[in-house]
């Protein structure tokens, strides 16, 4: 090797790969090195059996308090659930007193509705008879008889958070199938027992379709009495049957039908009459005059 210029000494070829060289010469850190040269600490059995309590111990303490905190999480606050609890009792006991009052009305209405027919049919028996056809066509009395039964059933669901307001029954649904019956030669019609009349609602509020004020449940039973096959037969020839195919196939809303022998369907009860009248101006200026001519 020829002497370097300038005087200086020769440079080492690795001088550069000092890193390399530590690494390889001493892979092992002095740190550790120095601790492994230790001479070992034989700690005696109580010591050793006490320090593994100790951690069995921190252990099983951690183990419970993580538990109980996810417990006191996924638990209902107590003042929360006693109110829940305090509504439902409250809706359940409203629930209860509503239903024995539209029982305890029936009841009533049945006693007044009975002796008045029985006066009248004492006093006037042709008047007897019409107010007994009257009663029976526009819907304020019971009726039963043979008749033709339509259900409705929404589409199952699978997420209870995302459901498709198409694949429930709406109260146009409902509406179409009842004015297919009527078409068809219905004579009496009621839905899931609430009976129609020339002044009854089929209308939704929200997410419930209510006949008249009274909400209705699914499924949705479309009762009819008149003659059965006559109904099927005209009921078939209707948009509506073309409208429930389409509620099934489409929609996977479940629609039944079929033949009953014997139905009875509730009377809707008194009904208040609408009727429009002459305000009291024209009526008095209609009244002849005082000289016996007419205004």
């Amino acid at each position: 090797m020829s002497p370097a210029r300038g005087g200086h000494a020769a440079r080492a070829v690795d001088a550069s790969m000092g890193l390399l060289n530590e690494v390889i010469a001493r892979p092992v850190d002095p740190g550790y090195a120095e601790a492994a040269a230790r001479p070992r600490v034989d700690r005696s059995g109580p010591q050793r059996w006490g320090v593994s309590a100790l951690h069995l111990l921190l252990a099983a303490t951690l183990g419970l308090t993580t538990a109980g905190a996810i417990a006191n999480l996924r638990a209902p606050q107590s003042s929360a659930q006693q109110s829940r609890d305090l509504l439902a009792a409250e809706i359940a006991d409203r629930t209860a007193q509503a239903q024995a009052l539209v029982e305890a009305n029936a009841a009533v209405s049945g006693e007044i509705a009975q002796l008045q027919s029985d006066a009248l049919a004492e006093a006037n028996p042709t008047l007897f008879a019409e107010l007994a056809e009257a009663e029976l066509l526009s819907g304020a009395v019971a009726v039963e008889g043979p008749g033709l039964v339509i259900e409705l059933q929404d589409a199952p669901v699978t997420d209870p958070d995302d459901v498709d307001p198409a694949s429930r029954v709406q109260d146009i649904d409902l509406q179409v199938v009842t004015n297919g019956l009527w078409a068809a030669g219905a004579e009496a019609i009621a839905i899931n027992g609430h009976r129609l009349t020339a002044l009854s609602a089929i209308r939704g509020a929200g997410q419930a379709i209510l006949v008249d004020l009274a909400p209705l449940v699914a499924p949705y039973e479309v009762e009819s009495i008149g003659d059965v096959r006559a109904m099927q037969t005209g009921f078939a020839r209707t948009s509506a049957a073309n409208h429930l195919a389409l509620l099934s196939g489409t929609y996977d809303i479940a629609v039944s039908t079929r033949a009953v022998e014997l139905l009875t369907l509730p009377g809707a009860g008194s009904t208040t009459l609408r009727y429009a009248a002459a305000p009291a101006d024209d009526v008095a200026s209609s009244l002849p005059s005082e000289k016996g001519g007419t205004p």
